[in-house]
């Protein structure tokens, strides 16, 4: 009984000492970067207050591993190329940057006790953010805003595909970037300035 525990140990010992000398691969993190916000066309309302829900994405996106996605639903998760940050705080602080810059007439509260002066609450959710192995960018989802009575004052999907110009994980992050930016959110941010300018 005792060579056998002698054994056991030796083993595993030898496992402990082989993964140490196993080199590990360095991983590269990535964040969305808003390169487009400068140059944001600026759109009128009436001074009001909104509060930007923490945009919640799907269970699948929500670890820090970069997703790749099959035409038949297998996921594959980058364990050396992952998001800085969570997709979620990334998408929730760039999109309120983004809406205090074009929407300035608006004070937008993200996270925080909503003010009583506050007149509707943005919500955002996501579905799809990943590339497929076809080079194809996927970003789905919906959005709605809710006024301060509880009503439903407008609501809309959105369905992107875009491909990508180069291979590689930064420039599939680029490519999530710009279409987050430019066909996602700058169609909202003109139904959403309709809406509060009514």
């Amino acid at each position: 009984m005792r060579m056998v525990k002698r054994v056991l140990l030796l083993v595993v010992l030898s496992g402990m000492l082989a993964a140490c000398a196993t080199p590990t691969v360095p991983s590269n993190e990535y964040l969305l970067m808003d390169n487009g916000r400068q140059k944001g066309q600026i759109h009128p309302t009436k001074e009001s207050a909104v509060r930007l829900m923490p945009i919640v994405v799907a269970h699948y996106l929500a670890g820090n591993e970069i997703v790749l996605v099959t035409e038949s639903g297998e996921v594959y998760r980058s364990q050396n190329n992952l998001w800085a940050e969570s997709l979620s705080s990334q998408l929730t602080r760039l999109t309120q940057q983004r809406f205090e810059k074009v929407l300035p007439n608006i004070t937008w509260f993200g996270g925080q006790r909503l003010p009583a002066s506050a007149t509707a609450l943005l919500n955002i959710e996501v579905d799809n953010f990943y590339a497929d192995l076809n080079g194809i960018i996927h970003i789905s989802g919906r959005w709605q805003v809710i006024s301060a009575s509880g009503e439903l004052s407008a609501s809309n999907t959105f369905n992107v595909k875009t491909e990508l110009q180069s291979d590689g994980y930064g420039s599939m992050v680029q490519a999530l970037s710009r279409s987050w930016f430019d066909q996602v959110l700058n169609p909202m941010v003109l139904e959403v300035a309709q809406v509060l300018q009514e």
